[in-house]
């Protein structure tokens, strides 16, 4: 145990260590996972209900959705999607969580939405094209490293249309400001999320302030296995991720916040980017 313990407060390279598979597979995770994400009163997996709504309404005004083929990535159980096909967009979702999926396809049967759901992994698997816009919401890049957005930008390049329009938001370097290192420990920690059986949960939150990148480390012991989450975040402002979406062949249209979509004002809160594909 000594050993597991000293390796939870060592520091390791930025994005070196990826988990996401343990979340979005393991049974008893992937399920809280779902539950966080359909409760619609906190902000811990998706946003509020009204706030949902508020993004899809400036989406909507910005690109003008009716009749357009939207690619929702990292869909999760469908809340964006199906907004933004009430508002008659062509709307295929793509999510590596199957509970993701199969909540947002019986959600979108029992609604009489027509989308396309895919559970598919958007960093390797085959992707839809002929878009006129991708979408990915709620932070999902900012958990993945330099070279995976990359890769990202590229595969979103050759699913969407000339001139079509790639929509997504960032956590910003305020909000890492406010972040603060810390230790914590506890029986059943997070009450139970990570585990249907009995466990000890520890976590290492570390700040990386050179890269504006975060880690929450956590190390959990059940009576029959121990596993590590690791959960990477980075952090950008207005100009960092503006020059790596230009870098990928991007125009930047607008720099936005993504609650109101009104221009983007230095806050501890989340941009959004609309940025646009070369005609």
């Amino acid at each position: 145990m000594y050993k597991e313990l000293k390796m939870l407060h060592e520091k390791p390279e930025p994005f070196s260590r990826y988990t996401t598979n343990i979340i979005w597979t393991d049974p008893h995770i992937a399920g809280q996972m779902l539950r966080n994400h359909l409760n619609a009163e906190t902000d811990h997996a998706s946003r509020r209900a009204e706030t949902i709504g508020s993004i899809v309404a400036w989406i909507d005004q910005k690109i003008g959705l009716a009749g357009k083929c939207v690619c929702d990535l990292g869909c999760g159980p469908g809340l964006y999607a199906a907004q933004m096909a009430e508002r008659q967009a062509h709307v295929t979702g793509i999510d590596f969580s199957a509970n993701s999926i199969d909540y947002a396809r019986n959600y979108a049967s029992v609604h009489d939405l027509p989308i396309r759901y895919l559970n598919a992994d958007y960093l390797v698997d085959k992707m839809p094209d002929k878009q006129d816009c991708a979408s990915l919401i709620y932070g999902d890049l900012c958990t993945l490293s330099l070279e995976q957005r990359k890769g990202l930008y590229c595969r979103v390049r050759r699913m969407l249309k000339p001139g079509g329009i790639f929509v997504f938001d960032v956590f910003t370097t305020q909000q890492f400001a406010a972040l603060k290192e810390s230790t914590t420990f506890a029986r059943k920690l997070m009450d139970g999320f990570w585990s249907a059986e009995d466990y000890f949960g520890f976590c290492n939150a570390i700040l990386y302030p050179e890269q504006k990148v975060s880690l929450d480390h956590y190390l959990i012991v059940e009576p029959a296995r121990r596993f590590e989450i690791f959960n990477w975040m980075q952090y950008f402002d207005p100009e960092t991720i503006t020059e790596e979406i230009c870098e990928a062949g991007f125009e930047v249209l607008d720099v936005l916040d993504v609650a109101t979509g009104e221009p983007w004002v230095a806050s501890p809160r989340e941009l959004a980017v609309v940025a646009r594909m070369p005609e």
